[in-house]
């Protein structure tokens, strides 16, 4: 009896598991290399996630066609980011994913210059369905750096 019970509770468990899992799309033709970076899987089980440079990421910015997303805490984004920049921290992005706007490239960024936040924020959009989505290179340091435009405080 006891194992009836066992493997019922571990086949229901199975089949919530295999309900939530989401598989990852493939990038698409002429994206930049992916990258490694940990927490971030692609479906061939290697973590991967698309980059953009600052300079291309500043023309999109100037140009309105993209949304910067700052995956830093709230206390970082009012010290400085991007001006116009989104704030939705790494642990909340899942949750308000909706919140990104359709249509528009998605620049994610971090204050690491290896991307390690960003990048995993824009594999886990990437993996909910949100197009043209990228890590910026570089980071809000990088960005700072090159005196692109930046705000503090709330947005």
């Amino acid at each position: 009896m006891r194992k009836a019970v066992a493997t019922a509770i571990a086949l229901t468990m199975a089949t919530i598991a295999s309900a939530q899992y989401k598989p990852k799309p493939k990038p698409a033709p002429g994206q930049t290399s992916p990258v490694v970076v940990s927490g971030a899987r692609s479906t061939s089980g290697a973590p991967m996630f698309s980059r953009i440079s600052q300079a291309d990421a500043y023309k999109l910015y100037k140009e309105g066609k993209a949304v910067f997303v700052d995956v830093r805490s709230q206390t970082q984004f009012e010290l400085g980011h991007i001006k116009g920049a989104m704030s939705i921290p790494g642990s909340q992005l899942i949750k308000r994913f909706a919140e990104v706007p359709p249509r528009k490239t998605v620049i994610t960024y971090c204050a690491c210059s290896a991307e390690q936040s960003s990048g995993r924020a824009a594999s886990d959009l990437a993996a909910h369905g949100v197009k043209n989505v990228f890590a910026l290179k570089g980071g809000w340091s990088e960005w700072k750096a090159n005196k692109y435009p930046a705000q503090a405080g709330p947005k």
